[in-house]
């Protein structure tokens, strides 16, 4: 029996719009406030990017032409770097010692290598080092990080990092 009622083509005149309105009250009920609760969050979202954004080209707007003041991303200086990132964080020149490997060529770019090490540091301290040097210098990578815990002292580490630089 249930063989030729879908054999009869009355069945598909009544299956076809029942189905058809249970897709448009579900569109209506359920997929739609979906939708417009997604659009509000996004579009919040992007204004909160927006914002930030201006805040960071009004605290630095030679960001937006930093390359080309520079001469291009290849000036990349890895002790200037360094040094004036430790410096703004308060990290003595003695406490780090910087070693910068030749660069070498590796699929039509350049690369050049360096490994950092601080000898006593709070992982805050390191943790915005990198963070700040990764952000102004998009083309360099963190390639390995160790942290040592120093016997006997509270929040004091030795770490070691390899940074890549790709130009």
């Amino acid at each position: 029996m249930q063989k030729e009622l879908w054999k009869k083509p009355d069945t598909y005149f009544v299956v076809v719009p029942v189905l058809a309105a249970l897709w448009a009250v579900a569109a209506g009920a359920v997929f739609y406030p979906r939708s417009v609760t997604a659009w509000q969050t996004e579009k919040g979202r992007y204004a909160e990017a927006e914002n930030l954004l201006a805040q960071i080209l009004e605290m630095e707007p030679e960001r937006l032409d930093y390359e080309a003041q520079k001469g291009g991303s290849s000036d990349f200086d890895y002790t200037a770097e360094v040094d004036r990132f430790a410096k703004e964080l308060g990290i003595p020149s003695s406490d780090y010692t910087l070693t910068v490997r030749q660069a070498l060529k590796q699929r039509d770019r350049m690369r050049r290598s360096a490994d950092l090490s601080f000898q006593s540091v709070k992982v805050e301290t390191i943790a915005g080092f990198v963070s700040a040097m990764l952000f102004r210098w998009p083309d360099l990578q963190c390639e390995q990080i160790t942290l040592e815990k120093i016997a006997g002292a509270k929040n004091e580490w030795k770490v070691k990092l390899r940074l890549l630089y790709y130009y």
